[in-house]
């Protein structure tokens, strides 16, 4: 893998860290203003727009964060791989696909997700001082079963 697909990679290690820290000011300063997203676990529909995942990442915190009564506390244990990873640059374009698989330790047990990633990146600066930043992120399902009940037919 070269250097500038590296360098991709690690920004999307860092988006992801990002969400499962509630970090939103390190998600913001990686993502467009006017970013659009596919995500079909949360809407059938587009959803444009940097501030909706910011108030998604609130959620996200106050979720992994849990009670404030530490008898209540329920532990939760969050890691992601990325599988088969592909970077494709197209000038100030770059493109990666790759399959996010996501474990979870809850209270109930191990749960294991996995969805397939399109994530489209802008170069907003210069060849010597990049400044790449997600523009368009589209999520699939694998064909699980929770996947096939969101499918019409």
């Amino acid at each position: 893998m070269n250097k500038e697909a590296e360098v991709i990679l690690k920004l999307v290690e860092k988006q992801l860290d990002s969400i499962w820290h509630g970090d939103a000011n390190v998600y913001a300063g990686t993502v467009a203003e006017d970013c659009s997203f596919f995500e079909w676990y949360i809407s059938p529909v587009r959803i444009d727009g940097l501030d909706f995942h910011l108030r998604e990442l609130r959620i996200h915190r106050n979720v992994l964060e849990g009670s404030m009564d530490p008898l209540e506390e329920k532990e939760h244990f969050f890691e992601h791989e990325i599988l088969q990873p592909r970077v494709q640059f197209y000038g100030k374009t770059a493109i990666v696909t790759f399959t996010l698989m996501i474990r979870a330790v809850l209270p109930d047990g191990a749960l294991h997700k996995s969805h397939n990633e399109t994530r489209v990146f802008h170069n907003f600066g210069t060849e010597k001082e990049p400044d790449w930043k997600l523009v368009h992120c589209h999520k699939s399902p694998v064909a699980t079963k929770d996947s096939l009940e969101a499918l019409r037919t």
